[in-house]
């Protein structure tokens, strides 16, 4: 049996690359030797802090340069940042992620950002084109931390790695012009998937550097990807409301399996991943994917009205889609996406974890080969245990979203939850939001999809919902093709507080009445003024309004003005077998319309409208109708209603509004002018 290979008091450790795995790798390392009352040297290589010419002493410059990342900083990692006491300056952070949306073809599931959680984007280097300092990025932070943590930093290349005579790793790198040679104890490799061949200083990739100290190491499976930034000075509305946006868009001919819009100052940073960016071998061929990609009209509805694309800073980044082979050996090991990632989400949170499994196991067992197994290797199995399960996740995800069907099922699973169940026992949700966010493991979530209660409500809540709601929209004539659906229904944890809001201004109940007998309320986000959509209100009742026109529903304004108080609107169901009219009432505040009910099975109730100013551009329209069912005056007359009352199908009015909702938006977001042409 190999002797134990320990790293004893005054040991040197060399850490090439200084991205987030060599960075979080340099500061576990050296709290764990503290924590064991040693004492360690550690010297990360990291040829983007290459020394200023002239520049008096010092090693290493400031960080210049970008790593190919999109930036996005998970719930879980600020975890793991707070843990180790780092904070991210305020000029760091270019948006407090406040949402995430995850689109379909055609319909929407928006997640905000739950209160306890916080997520960030940033910079991970200098880039767009020296937009950023080098003290707003975010690798350049942890460089910084790893030297509070008590690192050097050497701005230079390894350009040659070979063992010693004594078993100890020889490092060879560029000193002020001249070689210098660093004997390790220990190698930590981080240089990353994306690491190239420095032909120009004759320096080998990090990858073939460590295949030439452990020639068994297999590197992992890898993806190719296209990030590119689009700049516009109305992107900065979307930082400022701080949205993640997770798009399918595979439509004709463009095949993509994940594209993410992540908002960024001034920029929004795009990621995409598919067949279509697979088969690309040329940058004339990623303008392409990149055009056919912009001119799709859901991604038209993510961005910003009146937003002129300007394309900056493609790349083409491989992504880890699968786990290395022995990432380690006698006083070596590979960290960060040179072993492994985690799949398609959250690679800085791994390379953390890794880092920091690597560290106890150098620290507390030993650099050896059997020790390294033993530890670290535990590691990396987890995380390939863990993304066989996301292969499972991510292709029911895709195929439930691509299929008309089945992503209506899954969207009214997530609406029948939000209504029924308040915010603490919405287990659907909390899969969305897990899957989308990052914040369990892969595991955690496989289980969660296949629990007897999940399936439970997939079928109650989803398919059979479905169903009756199609049978509606055919009765009525409603047709959903070219419009995108958005949840509309009003949380059960909101609408208590809503209707405290709505029901003392309206003056609906008096002291002893008690709440209405009917109540439906519905909301939707619109990124568009108040003026717009007041504007779109004003149509409600004639003729050319581009919503809310179902058959066997005469809708139609008989006296009065728009929008002003005495306008009359006459409703006829079912060519007037059916028939009331709402009559406007002064209004308690601005930017609230209220009718009252004149006649038929809501007579006396209200039915009104509400429009809230968001941050960033957006507002929040509300629908809400409240009513005492009819009684009747005589004998007769209270048989007819009392039958009424019970067979009226409450759930039309869902059916109805949200697709009236849902059309008003588009019409309020498109009315615009935006100019589609790529300036790249």
């Amino acid at each position: 049996m190999n002797a134990v290979t320990r790293l004893e008091d005054g040991a040197t450790v060399a850490v090439v690359g200084g991205g987030p795995a060599g960075a979080f790798s340099a500061i576990h390392l050296l709290r764990k030797a503290r924590q064991a009352g040693r004492r360690i040297r550690v010297v990360i290589f990291e040829p983007r802090c290459r020394p200023v010419e002239k520049a008096a002493g010092g090693l290493a410059g400031p960080y210049v340069g970008c790593p190919q990342c999109a930036g996005g900083i998970s719930p879980r990692l600020h975890d793991a940042l707070a843990d180790l006491e780092i904070s991210l300056p305020a000029q760091v952070i270019q948006a407090a992620i406040s949402s995430i949306t995850v689109q379909g073809n055609w319909k929407s599931v928006y997640l905000p950002v739950p209160p306890s959680r916080t997520m960030s984007s940033v910079y991970r280097g200098t880039l767009p084109f020296g937009q950023h300092l080098p003290e707003s990025c975010f690798d350049a932070v942890l460089l910084d931390a790893a030297t509070d943590a008590g690192a050097e930093i050497v701005g230079s290349r390894v350009f040659r790695a070979v063992y010693g005579s004594d078993g100890k790793v020889k490092l060879s790198y560029q000193c002020k012009n001249m070689e210098a040679i660093i004997v390790a104890d220990f190698a930590i490799f981080a240089g990353g998937v994306n690491d190239k061949t420095d032909r120009a200083h004759a320096s080998p990739a990090t990858m073939d550097l460590f295949q030439q100290l452990q020639p068994a190491y297999v590197p992992p499976r890898l993806r190719k990807a296209v990030i590119f930034e689009l700049e516009a000075q109305s992107a900065s509305g979307m930082a400022e409301g701080g949205e993640l946006h997770y798009v399918e868009s595979s439509s004709g001919k463009l095949r993509l399996d994940m594209c993410s819009l992540l908002s960024k100052r001034g920029y929004i940073t795009v990621s995409l991943v598919g067949k279509s960016v697979d088969e690309s071998h040329s940058h004339q061929q990623n303008l392409n994917v990149i055009r056919d990609f912009l001119g799709l009209p859901q991604i038209r509805r993510v961005l910003p009205p009146r937003m002129q694309l300007s394309v900056r800073c493609i790349c083409n980044p491989r992504l880890v889609v699968g786990t290395s082979e022995l990432p380690f050996g006698e006083r070596v090991a590979a960290v960060g996406d040179m072993a492994t990632s985690r799949q398609y989400k959250d690679g800085i949170l791994a390379a953390h974890n890794m880092a920091e499994s690597l560290a106890e196991t150098a620290i507390a067992s030993g650099v050896d080969h059997r020790s390294l197994a033993l530890g670290y290797g535990r590691m990396i199995d987890s995380i390939r245990k863990d993304n066989r399960y996301a292969t499972v996740i991510f292709v029911l995800y895709r195929w439930f979203f691509v299929n008309p069907l089945l992503s209506r099922i899954i969207y009214q699973t997530f609406v029948t939850e939000k209504k029924t169940q308040t915010s603490s026992r919405r287990k659907f949700r909390n899969i969305f939001w897990a899957i989308s966010s990052g914040d369990q493991s892969y595991e955690e979530i496989a289980w969660s999809m296949l629990r007897p209660a999940t399936l439970w409500l997939i079928f109650k809540g989803g398919f059979l919902v479905t169903l009756r709601n199609l049978l509606a929209e055919i009765f009525f004539g409603i047709r959903w093709r070219g419009t995108a659906r958005f949840a509309t229904g009003v949380s059960k944890d909101d609408l208590s507080t809503r209707r405290s809001e709505l029901l003392p201004a309206l003056t609906w109940a008096e002291p002893d009445r008690g709440l209405p007998e009917f109540e439906c309320i519905y909301s939707i986000r619109i990124r568009a003024g108040i003026e717009m959509v007041r504007g779109l209100l004003a149509q409600f009742g004639e003729v050319d309004r581009p919503y809310l026109n179902p058959l066997w529903v005469n809708i139609r304004r008989t006296s009065g003005e728009p929008l002003q108080e005495g306008s009359v609107i006459r409703y006829r169901v079912f060519g007037g077998a059916i028939s009331f009219s709402i009559k406007q009432q002064p209004s308690s505040r601005e930017n609230l319309i209220v009718y009252k009910v004149d006649g038929g099975f809501a007579d006396g109730g209200l039915f009104c409208f509400e429009i809230k100013p968001l941050p960033a551009g957006f507002c929040l329209l509300t629908v809400y109708l409240v009513f005492d069912y009819a009684r009747g005056d005589t004998l007769v007359g209270r048989a007819w209603w009392g039958l009424f009352r019970r067979l009226f199908p409450e759930f039309i009015h869902d059916v109805l509004w949200n697709h009236a909702l849902c059309q008003l938006k588009q019409t309020a977001e498109l009315r615009d002018s935006v100019s589609w042409e790529v300036n790249i």
